[in-house]
């Protein structure tokens, strides 16, 4: 872990995506754990409206940064 922390700043990582790098892959994957988690927790006749939900979450913060750039 602290090797992945400390080496963000790696001139060797520059040509390399800012999504692509490690800590990034280990982030996603956190995220991913976390919604399946929170999916498998959530009863049978919610999991429907949650996937919505997360979606539509996930379309409001792509409009929201689409607007700040």
């Amino acid at each position: 872990m602290l090797w992945l922390s400390m080496c963000q700043t790696s001139n060797a990582l520059d040509p390399i995506a800012a999504n692509s790098r490690p800590w990034a892959k280990v982030e996603k994957f956190w995220r991913f754990c976390q919604l399946y988690g929170d999916y498998q927790a959530t009863s049978p006749s919610l999991r429907r409206q949650l996937a919505i939900n997360i979606e539509q979450d996930r379309d409001k913060a792509k409009s929201c940064s689409m607007l700040s750039r």
